[in-house]
Order: structure tokens, then sequence, then C-alpha cells
């Protein structure tokens, strides 16, 4: 299965709502760019709420990243520039995009290199103590 052409399934939100917890985020078409080792990468997904609850994302971790932080991009006066975002607020059954030139993921120094075909887990960091996990394939 090719999980940057498909849609991450809503990672046991059924299993949730039958169980009475939180809802588990969606995230759809997650991606992120080849890499060389010691060189950086970025994370692109829809991040989609489908709860009833305001969602709180304050931070991604990336076992294969020495650092990874979320950041917005911008220009101004055709200067382009990043600005980290400590947190990000989801409103319940809305969604956020990362991608290029916008809101995305940044994983610094790299402890391998990351090809084509590989697959990365990075978790997202919820609220006070919940962490989603999702699947990550590396593409073009």
């Amino acid at each position: 299965m090719n999980v940057a052409r498909s849609l991450i399934a809503l990672l046991g939100l059924g299993a949730a709502a039958c169980q009475g917890r939180a809802a588990t985020v969606a995230a759809e078409t997650p991606h992120m760019r080849p890499a060389e080792q010691g060189a950086s990468s970025a994370v692109y997904l829809t991040f989609r709420n489908p709860s009833s609850d305001t969602l709180v994302l304050h931070g991604v971790e990336i076992d294969v990243a020495g650092s990874v932080a979320i950041h917005q991009s911008m220009e101004m006066n055709g200067m382009a520039s990043m600005t980290r975002q400590d947190s990000l607020v989801v409103l319940p059954q809305d969604s956020v995009v990362f991608r290029e030139r916008g809101l995305h993921i940044m994983a610094d120094d790299l402890h391998t290199a990351l090809a084509v075909g590989d697959t990365v887990v990075i978790r997202l960091l919820i609220g006070a103590a919940r962490v989603d996990t999702v699947r990550v394939a590396v593409r073009e």
C-alpha cells in the first residue's frame, strides 16, 4: 500500500469512538522529501480534527531528526523567511494544511538519509498528554 497516494485512515477513529476515547486526528496525504544524512527535510500533510473538541498541536517528534519544529514560511517585500510556531490550534471539524511555502514541519539534522520509498514515523503531540502516530512516505 502506498501511503503517499492514499489517505491515512483515521488511525483508530472508530475504535476510539466506541471505547469513549478521544478521536484520533486524520493525517491525509502525509509525505516528506528525500534528503541526505545531516540535511533537512519537511513534512507536508493535511491535519484534520474530526472531534468536537479544539485540539492544540504543540509539537512533533521524528526519531530520524536531530530537531523538529513547526514553521510558517512567508514572503514579504521579495524576502522569504520562516517563523517557528510553538503551537497550532485546530478547531473542531476543521483542518490545517501543511504545504510547501506555507505551514510545514521541519526536520533538521537527519540521522540517516531519506530515499524515495522510505517510510518515517512521526508523532503529533496534542494537548497535555496525547500522542498520535502517523506513517509518512518519502517521495519527490
